[in-house]
């Protein structure tokens, strides 16, 4: 599958050569540790094991706020497996230079699992959306609040209904709350509250 999709978090149209990809390149667009997210980056060159020197075009390099760059290769998981893409990575990665990245790494469709993916796409659908009152009123509660509670019991409170949803996902992204289990961002999920975080997005 070839395609494209517009970041919500870059404003940028960003092109896609899998669905798989897609994925990655939602998920890793939730990490706020990463400051910079390019598909299709130049090749890099390298010695095969047969002593011929080629290129290869990593699907994805993300720069992180520490500096740090990573390659990643998105492959389909059986074709990674037949063709060993992971020895292929563990050959490849000592020759990248550390001026061009730090590290490599590949992910398939079971690297995240369901419950990531979806929440990937839901944080990306709910930054469209412009500042609004219930923004200013889930951060007025969890300001009180510390611990974990419960999504639905937040939506209550806030009197925002479906509004004060799509802030409370926004806010998970922002890591100023955090889901407590490896699942589906719903309404009967728990999220800790970091009250640090809560305070910085507060300002």
């Amino acid at each position: 599958m070839r395609g494209s999709f517009v970041s919500i978090r870059e404003m940028r149209q960003v092109d896609i050569e899998s669905s798989i990809e897609k994925s990655v390149l939602l998920w890793l667009a939730t990490l706020p540790e990463i400051v910079r997210i390019r598909e299709q980056p130049p090749a890099v060159p390298y010695i095969d094991r047969e002593g011929v020197q080629r290129l290869h075009t990593f699907d994805i390099l993300a720069e992180f706020a520490d500096g740090r760059r990573i390659f990643y290769d998105v492959k389909d998981e059986r074709h990674a497996r037949k063709h060993d893409v992971d020895g292929f990575l563990r050959h490849i990665a000592p020759q990248i230079p550390e001026t061009i990245a730090d590290g490599v790494t590949l992910y398939t469709e079971r690297t995240l699992s369901p419950a990531m993916i979806s929440n990937a796409r839901l944080i990306h659908a709910v930054r469209r959306d412009l500042p609004n009152a219930a923004d200013r009123a889930v951060l007025d509660l969890l300001t009180e609040i510390k611990g974990t509670v419960v999504i639905k019991d937040l939506v209550a409170a806030s009197m925002h209904g479906a509004a004060a949803f799509r802030a409370i996902v926004r806010l998970i992204a922002q890591r100023a709350l955090l889901l407590t289990a490896d699942e589906r961002i719903d309404y009967p999920s728990h999220v800790t509250v970091v009250a640090e975080r809560i305070a910085e997005v507060a300002r």
